[in-house]
């Protein structure tokens, strides 16, 4: 028996068929020997079902077929939940991991004991080629979801090795009701809560782009609706910044920037060359008023403050600093 931690890898798979034996086989040939692979099939398919069984022969994977399906959030809830391990990483049933990639990230985990997650740089291949960086999140948790309002978009570090106490901690991944858009961002933001998002400078990880990616498919939604989801992500992620413990100036720091994160041409989902200032008045308005009327986050409690001011201040520290009209 090894003393070595055992980490658990979770595999959803729904109509992955494609590319799945790849997938595994990038697993199976990892370095690092002490794992646990859970694939779970999100209801009956036989053609996954076939590809996944020659891997029983490794005593290290496992299949569980779902009696019906969960979805894609609910499927790596449901996975999640399995993990018994120090640690746990998500394996896309499409994506490609290089064979240094637990044994390097676990290396780096173990010289940080404060950190949630550890991840390294994603390549692209596909349809879509490329390099994916996201920057570190680290200080205070304050500064950590300052950072992650800011700067973060793309869920890299959501593919990384991640402590299962910070997991435990953080929950499950929040669904919303949007098909459940970019809420792989908001649970880092969760991850956020207990520790710093690390970044391993190592082109590890390979996650493969065609037209039945989840992702692929949000930037391909009507404008009115790519809004809508953007508004309510906006929402999802001062939700988790707002659960940290910090004075009502330091939330008010936090609600500057969520609505910074809303109306910011940092990030391209709106692609906001294209907007109008009439719509991203609109854009603001809703969020406000989404905020007003819903029971998620009572914004003045943690302000200190009144909406009437509340919107006077925000708009006038905003708007004057931005030439968004």
């Amino acid at each position: 028996m090894t003393s070595e931690p055992y980490v658990t890898i979770g595999v959803p798979v729904y109509h992955g068929a494609r590319y799945l034996e790849d997938t595994l086989r990038s697993i199976q040939i990892q370095s690092y020997h002490n794992i646990q692979v859970i694939i779970s099939i999100d209801g009956p398919q036989p053609d996954s079902e076939i590809i996944c069984k020659p891997f029983l022969n490794d005593s290290r994977f496992q299949i569980v077929v779902q009696p019906e399906r969960l979805g894609w959030v609910e499927n790596l809830n449901w996975l999640m939940a399995q993990a018994n391990s120090s640690f746990w990483y998500y394996n896309p049933q499409d994506d490609l991991v290089d064979p240094l990639y637990v044994e390097t990230l676990l290396a780096h985990a173990k010289m940080m004991p404060e950190a949630a997650v550890v991840y390294c740089d994603i390549i692209s291949f596909g349809q879509k080629t490329g390099k994916i960086i996201q920057t570190s999140t680290s200080g205070s948790a304050l500064t950590r979801q300052l950072t992650l309002l800011l700067m973060h978009l793309s869920a890299v570090a959501f593919r990384g090795l991640t402590r299962v106490e910070a997991l435990r901690q953080a929950g499950n991944i929040p669904a919303n009701r949007i098909e459940n858009f970019a809420v792989d961002t908001t649970w880092m933001a969760a991850m956020g809560r207990w520790g710093g998002l690390v970044r391993v400078p190592a082109d590890l990880y390979r996650k493969r782009y065609h037209s039945d990616n989840e992702h692929m498919k949000w930037f391909e939604w009507p404008a009115e609706k790519k809004s809508n989801a953007w508004m309510i992500h906006c929402v999802d992620m001062l939700e988790q910044a707002m659960f940290i413990e910090v004075n009502p100036q330091e939330k008010r720091l936090l609600w500057l920037a969520g609505v910074e994160r809303l109306l910011s041409r940092r990030f391209d989902f709106l692609q906001r060359s294209d907007i109008n200032s009439k719509e991203k008045i609109s854009l603001y308005q809703s969020f406000i008023e989404y905020l007003m009327n819903s029971n998620r986050i009572n914004i003045p409690e943690l302000l200190d403050d009144d909406w009437v001011d509340i919107k006077r201040w925000t708009e006038s520290l905003y708007w004057h600093s931005q030439e968004i009209w």
